[in-house]
């Protein structure tokens, strides 16, 4: 008895550990321009993958296929109970941007790393997964000219951003009564219902029972860290009589918050029709979701430094007096409760149909002092669809039979509130999943290796163009990898 290992395998590790230990490079570079990330800690980065994005980022319900490929569900870690092999996930992103205002426009490029992580099951019971990913980046430069006849002129403010909050997590899903389904049907009670014709009363407990077995919760613990740097000028026309000034801050976090889900479902294996019992060939499975991010205090630090400045005649500052100067502020920011419910219905392992509701409460939020005028409690909806025609579909001329089609739709009303207008965000989506390498099956449908290449596709607005506000209208473009793998398993020879 051997173990084996595959060099594919090793690769993709260390590209994993060397894309984790350049995190602090690369989440701090160009992940958005949106003048909407000046607000709170930036921009909130979906905490989905590539396969989920393609299907409106709806995740709470979403569990796995009973045939390889799986993948691994951060969002809700009751769904990593499901995980039958390990995983790896990595991902990136290019999006393309165009900010616009009543008057004019500008295009936006932007493009990073977005996620890796590793999933691997704990024998029967459930799953586990690590992994990093930004989880809010700042990114903006803003000029505003005003006219201001006190002062001789129009004064110009310019706003400048950037930085953000990365998270590493470490998540855990179980099944802790998986047996009770099959504990109830090999039992003497179930046999005398069966012997009685108390059909009805048999059904019901079956049912009970199995909503029980599929029963699964999960934790994830998340390490909240980044730095946010922000900093405002206020040019004055006349240098003579005023001289300018520059607010700059820095605000470092890092802390731990914590989230939970639970997901259960039932399957229909047969229907009545005229009288008579038929038993589906692809069975109907629906599921439910529930997910909570709690709502947590995150140590922070700040450093604020306020000064007066002239320019000389090439441009450069020149400080004059120091405002204010404080370094190494303690403080919080209150991340708001966010929890949601999620609907799944499956038929086999070709049709999966997702359907998300979210609520958050931002009125909640709140960043060390600074009063929280901009910011509503907010409510999320979002759906998508993943058909594969036939995963065991082997050779080239089936290749387009094993990919995944997927298509959603996402929507929610924001929690921005500006000038009284609600700055809400919208968004369709498509992608497929693209199988690569060789996947082998035994007779009962358990794989050993598999690749899938996903591509998701964005288009979405955000904003408006109404009272002197900005609308985004972007494209969003993820590459995503998943390598399912059979480790730890001993193979036999003769």
């Amino acid at each position: 008895m051997k173990p084996t290992t595959n060099s594919l395998t090793q690769r993709a590790i260390y590209f994993f550990l060397a894309l984790i230990s350049l995190n602090s490079i690369s989440f701090s570079q160009n992940l958005t321009s949106s003048p909407y990330s000046r607000y709170g800690f930036g921009e909130l980065n979906s905490q989905t993958f590539a396969s989920q994005a393609a299907m409106g980022n709806s995740f709470i319900a979403y569990q796995q296929d009973s045939i390889a490929p799986f993948f691994i569900n951060a969002a809700n870690p009751a769904g990593l109970s499901g995980i039958k092999l390990t995983l790896l996930e990595l991902g990136g992103q290019v999006q393309f941007t165009k900010i616009s205002s009543s008057a004019s426009s500008i295009k936006k490029t932007n493009s990073n790393f977005s996620y890796g992580s590793v999933g691997f099951p704990l024998k029967k019971i459930g799953g586990a997964a690590f992994g990093i990913m930004p989880f809010s980046t700042v990114g903006y430069k803003i000029t505003s000219v005003q006219n201001e006849p006190l002062v001789g002129g129009s004064m110009k403010y310019i706003y400048n951003g950037d930085g953000g909050l990365n998270k590493a997590f470490i998540g855990l899903g179980v099944k802790p009564f998986r047996s009770q389904e099959y504990k109830f049907q090999h039992s003497d009670f179930a046999d005398s219902l069966i012997k009685y014709n108390k059909t009805s009363k048999y059904k019901r407990i079956k049912l009970a029972k199995q909503l029980i077995s599929n029963f699964s919760f999960g934790t994830t613990a998340n390490y909240i860290f980044g730095t946010i740097n922000q900093t405002t000028d206020i040019v004055y026309p006349s240098q003579v009589l005023y001289f300018n000034s520059k607010r700059q801050r820095s605000t470092q976090v890092n802390d731990f918050t914590f989230n939970g889900g639970l997901q259960t479902n039932f399957t229909i294996d047969s229907i009545k029709k005229k009288g008579h019992r038929t038993i589906l060939k692809e069975k109907i499975t629906i599921g439910t979701g529930f997910f909570i991010n709690t709502p947590t205090n995150l140590d922070s630090k700040q450093n604020k430094i306020i000064y007066n400045y002239s320019l000389d005649g090439f441009g450069i500052e020149r400080p004059k007096d120091t405002v204010l100067n404080s370094q190494n502020v303690s403080g919080t920011i209150k991340l708001p409760l966010e929890m949601g419910v999620g609907l799944s219905f499956k038929k086999g392992e070709k049709i999966t149909v997702l359907i998300d509701g979210a609520i958050t409460n931002w009125s909640g939020y709140k960043n060390f002092n600074d009063p929280n005028t901009e910011f509503n409690n907010s409510y999320r909806v979002s759906a998508g669809l993943n058909y594969v025609p036939n995963k065991l579909a082997f050779g080239s001329s089936n290749y387009i039979k094993r990919i995944h089609y997927r298509v959603g739709a996402s929507y929610t009303d924001g929690y921005l509130d500006l000038k009284n207008t609600k700055i809400r965000n919208y968004s369709v989506s498509a992608g497929l999943g693209l199988p690569v390498g060789a996947a082998k099956y035994d007779a009962r449908g358990k794989c050993d290796e598999i690749g899938v290449v996903n591509i998701s596709v964005q288009y979405g607005k955000l904003g408006t163009i109404t009272n002197n506000l900005l609308q985004e209208e972007y494209v969003r473009i993820t590459l995503g990898f998943t390598f399912n793998k059979r480790w730890f398993i001993k193979y036999k020879y003769d």
